[in-house]
């Protein structure tokens, strides 16, 4: 270790030693959140991470303090009044008021048992979500906007066809700031004895075995598409994107599991490894684990949940565990101390938005697709959720970041598995 990266360990540390205004009940028997699949199993025993932000730790950098605040530097934008949420308990996305947890409308898509719908948003209210197509075996990709009273209008599929296919679902989305493209990474969800393996147009699997996430670029004017493979074997998994504001990055949370039999959010025994990368989505597509690291994982911190690139380039903000896991039946669960952290990329400077005990999970779980982090298109407001259960949810939480605390939104109670403002 570096003397820096002893510095970043001391400030985590202290920062998770910290405990909050908001404290949790244990977590319980969550759902499967977007991988339906029948070949349940508890999650990971994670190794720990170390933040490795390009250059700034090769060479030393200074580190600032742990004091909690949720108000990032220049940070002016109002918080946006309404956001779209899909509730765990299936039925079609709805839109929130942020200020009253409201209902003002449902988004029109089409719905399915075996697939949840997954959600983005863009500059001027636009959204877009990931939902079941009439006709196809895969989804399909939906453009809306929210009027000024948080009405659904302009509900419209995009060009370019299904997202996936049988057995295949989206998984994280992601569209550019200025609206021309997404980006949505495809997951395996089961694999039955004619289903294609690797995405379209590959092999056949056996049953039962997981395969690796892809990502694709979607040309919202065009259709046309670019597609990224491969990672680091047959489970590696993608758990978040985002975009740069000029669209010259995407970045993605990689993530995957040493026994290779099992996917990331089902690793019983195995350590599990995640790490932040950035693509060049001008490049027309490639391999996933080719481009340069922004943040990895070492044995100094269990986890790395999710991690979104500010729209400027310059921060990197991530939801990391630390703290003992405690041990139920076949594997550990997840680390208790929870923490929102932001990272710059030029100097490796380090501040802490918000911090959580969640104390001694327990059940199964399906980690970290538990845990799910949200910015708003300006990068300025962040969103934090824990989806564990679809029943009583007593270790559930949902709220938005201000001032060190969690804002509760509807639900509170853990039962959403997507949401975007």
């Amino acid at each position: 270790m570096t003397r820096t990266e002893d510095r970043l360990t001391d400030a985590l540390t202290a920062a998770a030693r910290a405990v909050p205004e908001e404290t949790l009940r244990p977590l319980i028997a969550p759902p499967a959140r977007r991988r339906q699949s029948v070949w349940l199993a508890p999650v990971a025993a994670a190794l720990g991470i170390v933040l490795v932000v390009g250059l700034a730790l090769a060479v030393g950098t200074r580190l600032s303090g742990s004091r909690s605040t949720g108000r990032p530097a220049g940070s002016q934008g109002p918080v946006p009044r309404y956001y779209v949420v899909e509730g765990v308990r299936g039925g079609q996305p709805v839109v929130r008021s942020t200020a009253t947890g409201q209902i003002t409308d449902t988004v029109p898509v089409s719905k399915t048992a075996s697939v949840f719908d997954v959600l983005a948003s863009t500059r001027g209210g636009v959204f877009f979500v990931a939902a079941a197509a009439p006709g196809t075996e895969g989804q399909r990709l939906y453009r809306f906007r929210l009027t000024s009273a948080g009405r659904v209008t302009g509900f419209t599929p995009v060009p370019g066809g299904p997202i996936g296919r049988h057995y295949w679902a989206a998984d994280a989305l992601a569209v550019s700031p200025d609206g021309s493209r997404v980006a949505v990474s495809v997951a395996y969800t089961w694999a039955g004895p004619s289903t294609t393996c690797g995405g379209p147009g590959q092999q056949t699997c056996p049953l039962g075995t997981p395969q690796p996430d892809y990502i694709e670029v979607i040309d919202l004017k065009t259709g046309a598409r670019s597609v990224w493979r491969g990672g680091n074997g047959a489970a590696y998994s993608v758990a978040s994107l985002s975009w740069t504001a000029n669209g010259r990055e995407l970045v993605y949370l990689g993530q995957t599991c040493a026994d290779q039999k099992q996917n990331s959010e089902m690793c019983t025994k195995y350590g599990r490894t995640a790490v932040v990368r950035a693509l060049n989505p001008a490049s027309g597509g490639g391999r996933l684990g080719s481009g340069p690291v922004l943040l990895r994982q070492t044995g100094q911190f269990p986890y790395i949940a999710q991690a979104l690139i500010s729209p400027d380039g310059r921060t990197i903000t991530a939801l990391v565990l630390t703290g003992q896991m405690t041990s139920h039946g076949e594997s550990d669960v997840l680390p208790p101390n929870l923490a929102v952290i932001q990272l710059s990329r030029a100097t490796g400077q380090l501040r802490v938005l918000y911090r959580r005990d969640l104390g001694h999970p327990v059940g199964t779980a399906f980690a970290p697709d538990v845990l799910q982090l949200s910015q708003d298109a300006a990068g300025q407001h962040w969103m934090l959720n824990s989806s564990v259960c679809s029943g009583h949810c007593p270790g559930g939480f949902n709220g938005w970041l201000r001032d060190g605390h969690l804002v509760p939104l509807s639900p509170v109670n853990g039962q959403e598995v997507d949401q975007a403002w």
